[in-house]
């Protein structure tokens, strides 16, 4: 009877619908939450802090990619290895499923940016607290600052890298387009003088479109772009604002070629 669950996942691996596969990625989530939990209570007992976010990562990914049928393929992994030092990374987002995208790369030693609210989410939001995440409140322009402003300091203390999502929310699923940037991860970067790596995920509404309750298994590209040097940018809001359109550019290039076509409009 115990095979019973297995058999069935196994079966709606290739044939499941879209509320099927929606519950299997939102239960993954759940469940993940309740191991980050636990990961971030015993791995720095034995001084592996930095494997807190991988592991809960790759357990997600390799879990929950494999009973939907989503496999990715990396391009530019060498930009990746936290050996070469703490950096900020940035990558373009387009919904929730940025989540399992985001565990097939997470780099160890690295943390999350996230908004305050997920902070209240019942298991995500208690693993992403023990886990050291950094929020911020987008509805108070003066904590957020004060909180990129600590962000930037923890990344030399800590060692740490960080990852964030610039454009702030949800972008524009069904165009290969991004959403402007906000400033807070460019800022975060110049006052730390630690590199940006930008990280960019193809536009995947062949894969999944929540407007068109479209969702399948497939295959999903991802680049990651030399890192940026923050060294000779100053702090003022024009560096900051050339900064950070420079790589946006960089991004939306690279977004426009490795994302395929057709895309499923609803």
């Amino acid at each position: 009877m115990t095979l019973l669950p297995l058999l069935f996942a196994l079966i709606m691996r290739k044939k499941g619908g879209f509320y099927y596969k929606s519950f299997i990625s939102t239960f993954g989530l759940g469940t993940m939450g309740a191991y980050g939990m636990i990961a971030s209570l015993l791995l720095p007992l034995v001084g592996k802090t930095g494997l807190i976010n991988w592991s809960v990562a790759r357990l997600y990914y390799r879990i929950i990619g494999f009973l939907l049928g989503i496999t990715v393929t990396v391009e530019g992994k060498e930009h990746l290895d936290p050996a070469k030092g703490p950096v900020v990374y940035v990558c373009n987002h387009q919904s929730s499923m940025d989540i399992l995208f985001m565990a097939s790369i997470f780099p160890k030693d690295t943390s999350v940016v996230a908004k305050k609210a997920l902070k209240y989410y019942p298991f995500l939001g208690w693993f992403m607290t023990l886990s050291n995440a950094i929020f911020l409140d987008r509805k108070n322009r003066d904590s957020a600052i004060k909180e990129a402003r600590q962000a930037a300091q923890d990344i030399h203390r800590k060692k740490t890298s960080v990852w964030l999502y610039p454009e702030g929310t949800r972008g524009r699923p069904l165009d290969i387009d991004m959403l402007p940037f906000k400033k807070g991860a460019f800022y975060m970067a110049v006052q730390a003088r630690v590199p940006i790596v930008p990280i960019v995920i193809a536009n995947y509404q062949n894969v999944y479109n929540s407007k068109a309750k479209h969702f399948t298994s497939g295959n999903v590209k991802i680049k990651a772009l030399p890192p940026v040097s923050t060294d000779d940018v100053l702090e003022d809001s024009a560096s900051i604002d050339q900064l950070s359109n420079k790589i946006r550019d960089q991004m939306l290039d690279t977004l426009r070629e490795i994302s395929p076509q057709p895309l499923i409009h609803n």
